[in-house]
């Protein structure tokens, strides 16, 4: 967060006093706008008409009764919150099929007790996939138009992150990586401990005023959101508990970034005692029925792409033996679920090494891949790293239960054993099995990159796993499959 220097002041400066105050500020809200809404019922009731034209038959008001209880049903269920995290595949998954099947129930019986017919199960099928549809296509086009918006200067929401430690550091740097959020960090508010005067440096963010300024602070830098993470002061809970309220008073969002935020995942559970509320954190059971039934599901299709796939990996195969002097197949020991070691395989796509070049070694902080050293691809090689179809024995992995289709990517036991000492939490990653994608993969870090930052994401993806998230890691994985695995 460099850039920001620029926008630090002096720490001794003089301190300026009160800023002004924009009269004609008003925030923006963070909650999704009522057009999402109608756009959505727009767009699958022309769909549906559209569907029933094609049939031959007039569209009729019982088409217009799904699509309003289609995107009725999807508020009711909470699927128009805006998450800061968009994934419109959990979205399909999680909300829009049980909203649809809801929609079409509540139309069968409308047409049932307002006009005494029955409807076909072919049209109830067919209104039922084309509202699915249309809708997973309208949300698609309208959250890729929001995140292009959330990244011009119009669209991103201003926010003030509460804190100028390692967490609200960490908050920052995550937010201004993913523009596309549209939550831009411009400034902290700490009542610093230290005495710092406002304006004075916070690893790169500017402190621009303690936690009873938010509201002059907010109005001179036009301010959408508040951001509450770690702070220095003395009374620290009461004191925001009143900038929770002045903020809410301004109508600003808040949100909460937990100040231990590796053991809140999706399971975390909401209480009451009394009017206290009670947070239940729920630890994820790798040895629960359905990681069984993932695992049984990812060797079924393993098994079945294995054989769908396996003329053409024949082709490969002779062109890997063609290509030069060599195993067809490269093996290499890795680590999966708990410590398990197995041989991972892969097409071999490079010759031979000298004992010169086996010496290379990752650098600090980085794990192993890509191109190590000396870049020994054959052409042929070359071809399948940038295809990506080196990697398809490992099907033969998941097909034997080595491995399943999703989850961490597994890694050497001697860079396993040094990863392990020098981050604790880099053994949490074989709390299952290894996987051929991934959430850190799908994220971006492939190949040489930081260790830390993988098991971060492997642990968020443990933590927070689900059929949804695994299918929607596998649909973001075909969109990075043109990536070149170098």
């Amino acid at each position: 967060m460099s850039s920001r220097s620029t926008q630090t002041a002096i720490a001794d400066a003089p301190d300026p006093g009160p800023p002004p105050v924009a009269d004609d500020w008003s925030p923006r809200s963070w909650r999704t706008p009522i057009t999402r809404l109608l756009t959505d019922f727009v767009v699958v009731i022309v769909a549906v008409a559209l569907a029933s034209a094609a049939r031959n038959r007039a569209p009729t008001w019982y088409d217009a009764v799904f699509a309003v209880s289609l995107v009725t049903v999807m508020a009711l269920r909470g699927g128009y919150a805006r998450p800061i995290e968009d994934s419109i595949v959990r979205v399909l998954v999680k909300h829009e099929l049980a909203s649809a099947a809801i929609a079409s129930s509540i139309t069968v019986t409308a047409r049932a007790v307002l006009v005494d017919e029955t409807t076909s199960f072919g049209g109830l099928l067919v209104t039922f996939a084309v509202g699915i549809i249309a809708l997973a296509l309208s949300r698609f086009f309208t959250t890729l138009y929001d995140r292009r918006r959330n990244q011009s200067e119009k669209g991103g929401f201003r926010a003030l992150i509460v804190g100028s430690g390692e967490l609200a550091t960490e908050t920052a740097e995550r937010l201004e990586r993913r523009p596309h959020i549209g939550l831009l960090p411009i400034g902290c508010l700490d009542d610093v401990a230290t005495g710092a005067p406002r304006g004075a440096a916070a690893d790169g963010l500017p402190v621009l005023g303690g936690l009873r300024d938010v509201e002059e602070v907010a109005r001179l830098n036009r301010v959408d959101a508040v951001i509450i993470s770690d702070m220095h002061s003395d009374d620290g809970d009461a004191r925001l508990a009143e900038l929770v309220a002045k903020a809410h008073e301004l109508q600003l969002t808040v949100f909460v970034v937990p100040r231990f935020p590796e053991s809140v995942n999706a399971r975390t559970r909401r209480h009451r005692l009394g009017a206290f509320p009670v947070d239940e954190l729920r630890p994820v059971d790798p040895r629960a029925p359905a990681f069984r039934l993932k695992y049984a599901i990812d060797r079924a299709i393993g098994i079945t792409i294995v054989l769908g796939l396996a003329p053409m990996m024949l082709l490969l195969a002779l062109g890997v033996r063609l290509s030069g002097p060599g195993p067809i197949l490269y093996r290499q020991r890795r680590v999966g679920l708990d410590g398990h070691e197995f041989d991972i395989l892969k097409f071999r796509s490079m010759r031979e090494a000298t004992p010169e070049e086996l010496a290379w070694k990752p650098e600090e902080g980085s794990a192993p891949g890509g191109v190590e050293g000396v870049d020994r691809r054959t052409p042929f090689g070359k071809f399948l790293r940038s295809s990506n179809l080196d990697e398809l024995p490992q099907l033969i992995s998941i097909a034997r239960g080595d491995m399943c289709i999703v989850g961490p990517r597994p890694e050497r036991p001697e860079f396993v054993e040094r990863f392990s000492q020098e981050l604790k939490t880099y053994d949490a990653r074989h709390r299952v099995k290894a996987g051929l994608t991934g959430w850190s993969q799908v994220h971006g870090l492939r190949g040489q990159t930081s260790i830390a930052e993988r098991a971060a994401w492997d642990n968020y993806y443990i933590e927070n796993w689900s059929f949804a998230l695994d299918v929607s890691i596998v649909l973001r994985t075909f969109k990075t499959f043109s990536e070149p695995n170098e």
